[in-house]
């Protein structure tokens, strides 16, 4: 659809708004003029990686003004992304070829190239793992990890065959790859025969920056009734590998440090978040746990306020962005001693074994049994989330552009 008169002149504006500002600034990655970044995926409520297309995106264009980014999107991810303040400053591509069913995955292995050559790209940068098997621009592909490979429960069948054929064909066509912490690069690097040296480590930024208005602690606990004692929060994805079953096995525990504690555990629902609710209810604590689905950014910034921690009990994790999040918002923090969460958590976490509902139960208690204990690690937190930042990912995320184009 044309854009209107009003639209195309904002986007003049602020185009020559961004090219005066940085006239005299030195193109940092001569070799990368345009980028065509591969998010067909992309829809709402999807995590972590939504998360990280809407952040790094404005960062790429304001360390290189003069980059050229196509993103190349579905119906749906272009409505996805439509309301973003750097909307109308890229090119939103997309194909009819992209919205037919059982396709997407066939299409970022062949489609996905010929749109990039299309848009003159000197890289395409697949965010979801899937990267073209055939492009003249020099191909980046993001792997945020492997555990689909290594704990197959993690994803449906249907799902988990296509991306064991077609993630490593993508990768190993790829000029780079990028993960998000050292676990995950020598894993990808075992699983999926990737050399070492062809993987770049890019870690992510500290959750979201979008500014918004919470909801009062007072509202959240009228509308989901958890009562006036302290809040347990668990931002995860509703599958095994979270391991939130060991956190519901905990709650009798924890509960006899504090008979006022709830769990609050946001996520879309799922069958595993079915047989949580059945556990839940078997062990007595179904009243103090919730499982309200999806929540709007409001209700999560609302519950960031009003927690007295976040509790990540994950086995697996390429990176972990809510204890990242988490820690922006001076949230003690309690997570697993697993996979990378160390890598992110730092010192600025108290850990448990994944494995033992009685460490995690533990592990809560002291947190909410010592204000000070609870106030140190607040503060760690907060100094730890400030060490990751999305301008940096910007930053590596176009060094990496940079060498796959003079990977010849």
């Amino acid at each position: 659809m044309a854009k209107d008169a009003g639209t195309r002149n904002r986007v003049r504006r602020l185009e020559t708004e961004r090219m005066d500002r940085y006239a005299a600034m030195p193109l940092r990655n001569a070799a990368v003029k345009k980028v065509a970044l591969n998010a067909v995926f992309l829809q709402r409520r999807m995590g972590g990686i939504e998360t990280a297309v809407r952040e790094l995106v404005p960062e790429l264009l304001g360390l290189e003004p003069r980059l050229s980014l196509a993103i190349l999107v579905t119906p749906a991810g272009r409505e996805a992304l439509a309301d973003e303040s750097w909307a109308d400053e890229v090119d939103m591509v997309s194909s009819p070829f992209l919205t037919v069913p059982l396709t997407k995955a066939v299409s970022e292995l062949t489609l996905i190239g010929m749109l990039a050559d299309r848009q003159r790209a000197d890289v395409v940068h697949s965010v979801a793992m899937i990267g073209p098997i055939y492009s003249r621009a020099a191909s980046v592909v993001s792997i945020p990890d492997v555990t689909w490979w290594r704990d197959p429960s993690t994803v449906p069948r249907t799902t988990r065959l296509l991306w064991r054929t077609f993630v490593p064909l993508g990768a190993r066509h790829a000029r780079r790859v990028i993960t998000y912490s050292r676990t995950a690069a020598h894993e990808i690097s075992e699983d999926l025969s990737i050399p070492l040296d062809r993987i770049d480590v890019v870690p992510l930024g500290p959750g979201t920056t979008a500014e918004t208005a919470p909801r009062s602690g007072a509202e959240l606990r009228a509308d989901w009734d958890l009562g006036p004692g302290p809040i347990l929060l668990a931002i995860s994805g509703l599958s095994p590998h979270k391991n939130v079953d060991t956190l519901v096995e905990a709650m009798p525990r924890i509960r006899e440090h504090r008979p006022d504690a709830v769990l609050v555990v946001p996520g879309n629902p799922t069958d595993y978040g079915a047989k949580l609710t059945a556990r839940a209810a078997a062990l007595g604590v179904g009243r103090f746990i919730r499982f309200p689905g999806w929540v709007d950014a409001a209700r999560l910034e609302g519950l960031y306020r009003e927690a007295s921690c976040l509790v990540f009990p994950s086995r697996r994790e390429g990176f972990g962005l809510p204890v990242l999040e988490a820690m922006g918002h001076g949230l003690p923090v309690v997570c697993s001693r697993a996979s990378a969460i160390p890598e992110v958590a730092g010192d600025a976490a108290l850990y448990f074994d994944p494995e033992s509902s009685t460490e995690l139960a533990d592990a809560v208690g002291r947190i909410l049994g010592d204000e000070g204990l609870a106030s140190q690690l607040a503060s760690a937190g907060l100094q730890r989330a400030a060490e990751f930042s999305w301008r940096r990912a910007a930053e590596e995320t176009l060094d990496v552009y940079e060498r796959a184009v003079r990977q010849r």
